[in-house]
Parts: structure tokens; C-alpha cells; sequence
């Protein structure tokens, strides 16, 4: 990733990240961000009903000028060859959606894309990526998409971004 392309997705999830404490300040007043060691966990937020994980739209492959909604990036293995998010300590994963957030717990989506994910069909384009394993060239993650239905079938939340 360049590093102009990396400030920019840096500072979008900051900014997200941003829009979302207020909306967990909403639900509880006591929760707190996460420090930066704690991140390094990927936990950004400590509430109440739990730790959550903040995730923003992505695009599907590089080429791609806009995030989108209709598939998601699930990380088993980080850019290291680390546990990525998918696989860590964290409560609940909340996914941005143009208008809303969408939670589930991480072991629920864990589950799910076991069944649904063969990681052993690996393919070499992001595009071809739904339901198989990828690893980006130059990287030693391990990543697959599933579509956001299979979130909303999961037990979850949603969350409106305007706090109603």
C-alpha cells in the first residue's frame, strides 16, 4: 500500500471510529476507548455488553475507487502471518454499512464462515476471493469475503448512524 493510500484509509478509520464512540456513548455512558497497546488486540472500544472491534467498508480489490457494502473482508491471518481479527480475543465485530453499523459477536461470525469458507482453495485475485482463502501479494495474511447477508443472519444489531 502506498503510503499516501495508507493516511487516507488511516484517517477515514479514525474518523470512523470517531462517529461510532458516539454512538456507543449513547448505550453506555462508561465505555472507553481502547489504548494503543490494547489495539494491538483489536479492541478499540470497553463497554458494558462487551469489547468491539470497528470495522469500515472496504473495496473489494485495489482497483476499486469506492468502499461498498455488499461484501466483507474477514482476516484470519494479518499482514505478519499474526491471528488477524477474525480469530482474536474481541466480544463483537461491528461492520459500517452506508447508513448503520451491524453487530455481531466475533465468535458467531467465526463460526459461520468456518462453515461456509474453504481457505484451502486459495485464489490470486481479491475478486474471486468469496467464500475461498487469499493472500495478497507481498503478504503473509490470510483473508476471505462472505457477503453481508450472512451477517444480518447471524444474531446481531444494528446501530443507525444518525443515533436514532
Amino acid at each position: 500500500m502506498r503510503a499516501r493510500d495508507f493516511k487516507q484509509s488511516w484517517d477515514r478509520g479514525q474518523k470512523l471510529e470517531e462517529q461510532f464512540y458516539e454512538l456507543v456513548k449513547l448505550r453506555d455512558p462508561n465505555a472507553r476507548r481502547a489504548t494503543p497497546k490494547e489495539q494491538y488486540k483489536h479492541i478499540d472500544f470497553y463497554t458494558d455488553f462487551g469489547t468491539i472491534d470497528v470495522k469500515s467498508k472496504k473495496r473489494i480489490g485495489r482497483a476499486d475507487v469506492d468502499e461498498q457494502e455488499t461484501i466483507v473482508w474477514l482476516e484470519y491471518k494479518n499482514v505478519q502471518g499474526r491471528d488477524g481479527w477474525l480469530v482474536s480475543c474481541v466480544d463483537i465485530l461491528a461492520f459500517e454499512r452506508d447508513d448503520d453499523f451491524i453487530l455481531v459477536k466475533r465468535k458467531d461470525l467465526l463460526a459461520m464462515a468456518n462453515k461456509k469458507c474453504d481457505l484451502t482453495d486459495m485464489v490470486t485475485k481479491s475478486s474471486d476471493a468469496l467464500y475461498k482463502g487469499y493472500t495478497r501479494k507481498g503478504r503473509e495474511d490470510l483473508i476471505t469475503q462472505v457477503k453481508m447477508i450472512d451477517l444480518i443472519n447471524l444474531n446481531n444489531r444494528v446501530w443507525s448512524k444518525d443515533g436514532i
